[in-house]
């Protein structure tokens, strides 16, 4: 008799079977909080884009391209799964720029997951909103007091209060997704013509093609 697991399935033999992959609408919980994470950014840019040209660490998420988060990287495995289990709907974005001065750069608004291992999802939003250069953090805590928005290392929760200001705010702001999409092809462009490759195993950029094949990999990796 086959025995279901939380993994998956058995077989008579005893052999796991790996969940079929799919997307799942995100349930909204009564909290409206949100979450705020850091990514590094690429220093031979203006416009404040994820870190490309790292020759021996380049950066995929937030993967800007795919409307996706933890698809071609590991990153806050704790902050993805978060979100997934209270409901979050917006995921925040900075960045630190010249100076180590971190920015705010804008927002996912997540629509749903895909479990691609026990308790380890894969984001993907159903709207982006990014801006450049960003708001100082400092300056956007004065905005924002008395929550202190500057203190935290990779990820942090915001309140429903500060995150309804920091998505008005945003919202007010000239919408610069075609910019960060075209640094992003440009610096791409500069590391497979510099390095031979992009992405340390790829020649070429993301685009949403690439999601299904990706979502095999990464439940294969775990």
């Amino acid at each position: 008799m086959a025995i279901l697991t939380q993994k998956g399935t058995r077989n008579v033999a005893g052999t796991s079977k790996r969940p079929k992959l799919r997307w799942t609408p995100i349930k909204r919980r009564t909290n409206g909080q949100a979450t705020l994470s850091y990514y590094y950014s690429d220093p031979h840019s203006k416009v404040p884009v994820r870190d490309v040209t790292n020759k021996n660490d380049p950066k995929l998420d937030p993967n800007f391209e795919t409307l996706t988060y933890g698809l071609f990287s590991h990153c806050n495995k704790q902050e993805r799964r978060s979100i997934v289990e209270n409901g979050i709907r917006y995921q925040f974005f900075c960045t630190a720029r010249r100076g180590g001065i971190r920015v705010l750069t804008g927002y996912y608004q997540i629509g749903s997951y895909c479990e691609v291992a026990l308790g380890d999802y894969v984001l993907k939003a159903k709207r982006r909103r990014f801006v450049s250069p960003g708001f100082p953090l400092h300056a956007v805590a004065e905005y924002l007091e008395p929550f202190r928005i500057e203190k935290f290392r990779s990820w942090r929760y915001v309140p429903e209060r500060v995150a309804t200001l920091l998505v008005s705010l945003i919202d007010e702001t000239d919408d610069a997704s075609v910019s960060y999409l075209s640094e992003l092809r440009r610096l791409e462009r500069w590391s497979l013509d510099t390095y031979g490759h992009v992405y340390t195993k790829r020649t070429k950029g993301c685009n949403r093609r690439d999601v299904p094949r990706e979502l095999e990999i990464r439940s294969r990796r775990l």
